[in-house]
């Protein structure tokens, strides 16, 4: 989708590593280069918000689930951190490699009510 391209600029210019946005049916709206392959995207990021999440497999690696709140969850794997946020019909995905999540949440989080206060 032409446009979504910003939102991703936006994110990492914030210092985030990788960013993308999904929707709900798995299908890549934007992501910023190289962001790495998410398995089974469709199943896997609505995993974190199931009663029991247990985490997401990135590349073929488990980023554990550490804690979420109604819109986003939060992640990590080693010295990095993965943040989602959930939208009406997306899910923004914010990866920082040697970041711990809670200093990518602000932005991910900033960015997903003002897309979810625009209908998405």
């Amino acid at each position: 989708m032409a446009g979504w391209d910003q939102y991703i600029t936006n994110l990492t210019s914030q210092g985030i590593t990788h960013a993308g946005i999904f929707g709900a049916d798995g299908s890549r709206w934007a992501a910023s280069p190289n962001f790495p392959n998410i398995d089974n995207i469709r199943d896997e990021l609505p995993k974190a918000f199931s009663s029991s999440p247990s985490g997401i497999l990135v590349n073929g690696e488990k980023y554990i689930f550490i804690r979420s709140a109604e819109n986003f969850a939060i992640l990590r794997k080693s010295a990095d951190g993965m943040v989602v946020v959930k939208l009406n019909q997306a899910y923004i995905v914010s990866i920082g490699v040697n970041q711990k999540p809670e200093m990518i949440i602000g932005a991910t989080n900033k960015m997903g009510e003002y897309l979810k206060n625009c209908g998405f």
